[in-house]
């Protein structure tokens, strides 16, 4: 290891000038003393080299608007919101070594754009096609606890069936020890037809491949889209938005809609006793049993409740 980098991780920095700072010191000690322990660290690793690979021997003094552009136009090919992501966790260094008053001041950082709104939505039709396309038990698996709780997929990959209360039908979607962040996960009910599937889960992940936990779905989604003969903007977050689409269709109070997605309205010290009404989040299960009848009515392999 190169000296500056071993001085980079654990050596003490006094405050120093923009121009005397090395932006890449900077990038190397917020992912050693704070990044690297993120839920996002995976990430947060990637972004900070693109930031090193691009800025090179730079000082934080000339990360101006103009080479933030030219850092923009070299990531060409990558979508508005992944370079908002890149371009947050580069602010995000800055910002913590100004606050370890490691450095002086901070540049302003271009706040990048935001990607277009998601309003794909799936049909009762398409949803149908991509239960048909399920062939094995952990694709189903998937798919029952995207449409029956709006989990993320990256959540739902999470859950284990240690995460349901059988006794109040309860299901927690953050797990043991995972600190919660902005992409808060919620303790939603569980929905009827999703009963017997976790009824019948063996312990451990509930999505597994022979009693494994899966690190990812990409490749397991892309062939049941392919079998179900739909497009690749549809990606698994899809049914996320389209159950909520229904929700807001049906008239479900936004309270419920936001308690559901893992948004304010039922988050924090809230949930923790709101979850225990008999009625929580109640109209949203009513409209996502309703949505999983439809499926069953369009002969569809959805467990009966």
């Amino acid at each position: 290891m190169r000296l500056w980098e071993w001085f980079a991780k654990h050596g003490r920095i006094g405050q120093q000038q923009p121009q005397d700072a090395a932006l890449a010191m900077v990038l190397v000690r917020y992912w050693e003393r704070h990044a690297n322990a993120l839920p996002s660290a995976e990430f947060a690793k990637i972004a900070l080299r693109y930031w090193a690979d691009f800025w090179g021997e730079a000082t934080v003094a000339e990360v101006t608007t103009a080479r933030q552009r030219e850092f923009v136009a070299s990531l060409a090919g990558k979508s508005p919101g992944y370079i908002k992501r890149i371009l947050t966790v580069g602010k995000a260094a800055l910002n913590h070594a100004y606050r370890e008053g490691e450095i002086s001041t901070v540049p302003y950082i271009l706040p990048g754009e935001d990607a277009p709104p998601r309003d794909r939505v799936l049909s009762v039709a398409e949803s149908a096609a991509l239960w048909r396309a399920t062939e094995l038990p952990h694709e189903r698996m998937m798919l029952a606890l995207l449409y029956g709780t709006l989990a993320r997929p990256e959540a739902a990959l999470d859950l284990t069936r240690a995460s349901v209360d059988f006794d109040r039908w309860l299901l927690a979607q953050n797990p043991p020890g995972r600190k919660q962040t902005r992409k808060y996960r919620p303790t939603v009910p569980v929905t009827p037809f999703l009963r017997p599937l976790l009824e019948a889960a063996p312990a451990g992940p509930l999505v597994q491949w022979r009693g494994k936990p899966i690190a990812s779905f990409k490749t397991a989604w892309r062939g049941i889209r392919r079998r179900a003969g739909l497009g690749q903007e549809v990606v698994p977050k899809t049914i996320r938005h389209t159950m909520a689409t229904e929700l807001r269709a049906a008239g479900v109070p936004e309270a419920e809609i936001q308690g559901m997605l893992g948004h304010r309205a039922y988050g924090g010290r809230t949930e923790v006793y709101a979850k225990y009404r008999p009625d929580y989040l109640g109209e949203a299960v009513g409209v996502i049993e309703g949505y999983m009848s439809r499926l069953r009515v369009s002969a569809v392999l959805v467990p009966e409740s």
